[in-house]
């Protein structure tokens, strides 16, 4: 494509581009949130004289509120529109991310429900994200955004396996929580004034981008939605449910214990722990870039 044809191809969708990126940076805060606590857990199991038990539990109890939210975030996306329900869950997972270090030092349950209504939070992102993707994006286009945006997923990991050690050796523990919980303040803030649930109510979109969307959605479509019942019944879907659980697994496990194992195994130096787990974070980027492009 020519620089003039990619630039009148970046003026019909600015909008769509616009959703897209800040999507993106959603995912990333996402993760950012979710991963701190696999390093800071150390310093938090110090303090409170927690065994390997209670860390574990501690640590997978935001996956009980992730699970909770899943199919409701997108019925509320569909019926209350993807950027409402994104936002909400932006500001509920930031809220109890900041909330996390004085509900530790409150009770342990109270830091178990934080983390639940963390994972609540966080689990309406990707419904909602999918939902905005079906009326932004037209839908040969809808795979690479999909791509681009879960490449947040190891970036977001990263980030926080890097900088989590230097905020909780340089300021203590709890500020791998205030801080990070800062950047879904100022997501929100960019997020609420620059998009919306769909293009058609969106006061910038241009009339070049809607005539896009309008006649991607006006294409004929040769397959009616599947009730729930053939779908369960469905081997190549439970094949997809169990690949996805079998990789869930190990990456949690991964992210969840890898810097306990490697302090307590080889005695690295917590600061430069980031550099020994994100390994399989770069990973996963290069190979998600090396299949959209």
């Amino acid at each position: 494509m020519s620089t003039a044809a990619a630039a009148g191809a970046l003026s019909v969708r600015p909008q769509r581009t616009t959703l897209i990126a800040l999507c993106f940076a959603a995912v990333f805060i996402c993760y950012v949130d979710r991963v701190n606590i696999s390093l800071a857990i150390a310093s938090m199991a110090s303090e409170f004289g927690w065994n390997k038990t209670t860390s574990g539990f501690v640590m997978s109890s935001f996956f009980i509120g992730y699970l909770i939210t899943q199919v409701p975030g997108g019925a509320l996306a569909g019926r209350f529109g993807g950027k409402h329900v994104l936002a909400g869950g932006v500001l509920l997972w930031s809220l109890f991310t900041a909330l996390t270090p004085p509900a530790a030092f409150a009770s342990f349950g109270a830091l178990v429900a934080a983390r639940v209504l963390m994972g609540m939070g966080e689990g309406v992102t990707f419904p909602s994200i999918y939902a905005l993707f079906s009326r932004w994006v037209p839908a040969t286009r809808r795979s690479r955004a999909v791509g681009l945006v879960f490449s947040a997923i190891p970036l977001g990991t990263v980030f926080a396996q890097l900088a989590t050690p230097a905020l909780v050796t340089s300021f203590g523990w709890p500020w791998a929580f205030y801080a990070f919980a800062a950047f879904g303040l100022v997501w929100w803030a960019a997020w609420q004034p620059l998009t919306s649930s769909g293009p058609e109510s969106h006061p910038r979109v241009s009339a070049a981008e809607l005539r896009e969307l309008a006649s991607d959605s006006e294409a004929p479509s040769t397959a009616a939605t599947p009730p729930l019942r053939a779908l369960l019944g469905s081997t190549a879907v439970w094949a997809i449910v169990v690949g996805h659980f079998c990789s869930n697994w190990g990456t949690y496990v991964m992210l969840s214990w890898a810097p306990t194992y490697f302090l307590e195994r080889f005695a690295v130096d917590f600061h430069a722990i980031g550099l020994y787990v994100m390994a399989p974070s770069i990973v996963s980027f290069l190979c998600l870039n090396a299949a959209g492009s």
